[in-house]
C-alpha cells in the first residue's frame, strides 16, 4: 500500500542519521602498562609542547628540567586535566541538547467501528500530527544556560590546572630541600667521622678523654642516621614530584631537575599590585561570577516556563467516502501550576550564587593579604639568617686558622668549626624553606606565577586539546 511505502521511507531517512554506537572497553591491564611506560622523552609530550606554547624549550627532552618545563609536562600528563578537559566537552555537548526543537509527533489512527452498518466498512483511517511551537523564548533561555555551565566548565579548567601547578611546585621545594639536606648531612657526618677517628687517637696517646671520644662517636652515630633519613626524605620527594606530574616513579630515575632561582627569592614585589591582581584575575572568583551567571540563566528559563506552549494538531480521517481534516491547536491553561515553585528555587539559588560569590571575593582578599604579609616577613627572616650565616661562616674560619697559625689549636678546632658551620646552613636552609612555602602561598593566592606570565596564559588556553590515547 501507498502508505507503507511512505512510512518505509520516513523510517529509512530517520535511521540514516542516527548515531550507532561504538563501544570502548577498558581494558586496566593494558593501561597499567601505558601508565608505566611514559617517560619524559614522550613523542606526544614534544609535540603538545611545540605546538601549544610560544616559547617552547629550544630541544625536548631538554639537559634539565626545571618549574616551566616540568609544568608542561605535568599538563600534558595528569589524569586530573583529562578529567577537567572531559568535563568541558560535556558542556560544550550539553549546549548542543539545549539548542534542540521539540520534534513534532504523527500518528496513525486506524479505527474499528463495532456497530456499523451493513455493507459500510468497519474500519476508519485517520492520522494526525502534533506541532510544539516553544513560546517565551524558552530555546533562547536553554542556551543562554548552557553556555553559562560551559564559561564554568572553562573556569574549573584554569583551577584544576593551577591545582595541577601548585602541587608541582610544592613537590619541587620539597625535593630540593631533601637534596640540599641530604649533602648537609653528608658533610657533617663525613667531618663527625674524621673528628672520631682525630679523638681515637689522641686517646691512644693519652691526649683526650674517653668520655670525649664515646660523645664524638655518639654524634658520629646520629649523623649517620640522620644521613639514612635524609636519604629517605629526597627519595619521598622524588615520587611525589612523580605524582604531581602524572608520571612513575621510574620515569625520574634519570632525570636532572634544576631550580636555578631556588636561592633567589623576588624581593621587589608590590603588594598593592597583587592585591589588585587577586580580586580581579582569580580564576575561583571569575567561576563564582560564572556561577551566578549560570543561576541568572537557570531563574530566566524558569520564568519562561511559565507560559504555556502551543501544539498545533492538524489531523485527517477518511470516513466511508468523506475526508474529514482538522485543525486542532491546543495549549495548556496555566490555573493550578505558574511553575512558581522552580522561579522561586531559581530565586534562592541566585541569591545563594550571589552570596558564594561575595564570600570567595572576601576570602581572596583576606588570603591575598595575609599570603603577602608572611612572605614579606619569611623574607625578612630569611636574609637576616643568610647575613648572621656568612657572618659566622667568615668569624669562624678565621678563628680556626688563627688558632692553627698561633699555635694554640689544631685540626680539632677546624673540625668543630666546620660541624658549626653545617649546623648554621641547616638553619638557613629551613629559612629558605619558609620563604619557598611563603612564595608558593602568594602565587596560590593569585592563582598565577609571579614569573612566565606569558606561558601561564597559554597554559589556560588548551583545554581543547586531547593527548593521544592510550592504546586499551
Amino acid at each position: 500500500m501507498l502508505w507503507q511505502r511512505w512510512l518505509s521511507f520516513i523510517l529509512a531517512v530517520f535511521l540514516a542519521g542516527c548515531v550507532r554506537y561504538e563501544p570502548q572497553p577498558l581494558r586496566p591491564q593494558q593501561l597499567e602498562s601505558a601508565f608505566r611506560a611514559r617517560t619524559l622523552a614522550d613523542a606526544g609530550l614534544r609535540e603538545f609542547v611545540e605546538t601549544n606554547f610560544p616559547q617552547p624549550p629550544l630541544s625536548w627532552p631538554p639537559a634539565a628540567f626545571d618549574l616551566k618545563s616540568l609544568t608542561l609536562a605535568a599538563l600534558y600528563f595528569h589524569p586530573d586535566l583529562q578529567l577537567a578537559r572531559a568535563r568541558v566537552a560535556t558542556a560544550r555537548a550539553a549546549e548542543i541538547t539545549a539548542g534542540a526543537r521539540p520534534n513534532p509527533t504523527a500518528a496513525l489512527l486506524p479505527t474499528w467501528v463495532v456497530n456499523s452498518f451493513p455493507g459500510e466498512t468497519p474500519w476508519l483511517f485517520g492520522a494526525s500530527v502534533d506541532v510544539p511551537i516553544e513560546t517565551a523564548g524558552k530555546r533562547r533561555r536553554r542556551l543562554e544556560l548552557a553556555r553559562a555551565l560551559t564559561a564554568d566548565a572553562r573556569l574549573g579548567f584554569s583551577e584544576t590546572a593551577w591545582e595541577v601547578r601548585s602541587r608541582l611546585r610544592q613537590a619541587l621545594v620539597e625535593y630540593f630541600c631533601a637534596q640540599r639536606a641530604l649533602e648537609l648531612f653528608g658533610a657533617e657526618a663525613q667531618t663527625q667521622s674524621q673528628l672520631t677517628n682525630l679523638l681515637q687517637k689522641r686517646l691512644e696517646a693519652g691526649e683526650t678523654s674517653r668520655f670525649e671520644l664515646t660523645v664524638a662517636r655518639t654524634q658520629s652515630l646520629n649523623a649517620a642516621i640522620a644521613v639514612r633519613a635524609a636519604q629517605t626524605r629526597l627519595a619521598d620527594a622524588r615520587q611525589a614530584v612523580a605524582s604531581a606530574l602524572g608520571l612513575p616513579a621510574a620515569a625520574l630515575e634519570k632525570t636532572t631537575l634544576a631550580w636555578p632561582q631556588f636561592d633567589e627569592p623576588p624581593a621587589d614585589i608590590s603588594t598593592a599590585a597583587l592585591q589588585s591582581a587577586a580580586v580581579l584575575g582569580r580564576v575561583d572568583v571569575a567561576r563564582a561570577l560564572a556561577q551566578y551567571a549560570a543561576a541568572e540563566a537557570v531563574l530566566r528559563l524558569e520564568i519562561a516556563r511559565q507560559y504555556p506552549d502551543i501544539h498545533l494538531d492538524p489531523g485527517y480521517e477518511f470516513d466511508q467516502g468523506e475526508h474529514k481534516f482538522s485543525l486542532g491547536p491546543s495549549i495548556s491553561l496555566p490555573i493550578l501550576d505558574r511553575n512558581q515553585g522552580p522561579i522561586a528555587e531559581a530565586k534562592a539559588k541566585r541569591e545563594a550564587a550571589a552570596a558564594n560569590f561575595l564570600a570567595v571575593q572576601t576570602a581572596a582578599i583576606q588570603e591575598m593579604e595575609k599570603a603577602a604579609t608572611d612572605y614579606h616577613a619569611a623574607l625578612a627572616e630569611w636574609a637576616g639568617a643568610d647575613q648572621m650565616a656568612r657572618t659566622l661562616q667568615q668569624e669562624l674560619a678565621k678563628a680556626a686558622e688563627q688558632q692553627v697559625r698561633a699555635g694554640e689549636g689544631d685540626r680539632l678546632s677546624l673540625f668543630y668549626a666546620q660541624l658549626q658551620r653545617e649546623a648554621v646552613e641547616r638553619a638557613r636552609l629551613e629559612t629558605l624553606r619558609k620563604v619557598q612555602d611563603a612564595l608558593g602561598a602568594l602565587e596560590d593566592a593569585m592563582r598565577r606565577p609571579l614569573f612566565d606570565e606569558e606561558d601561564w596564559h597559554a597554559f589556560q588556553r588548551f583545554e581543547n586539546y586531547h593527548p593521544p590515547k592510550q592504546t586499551p
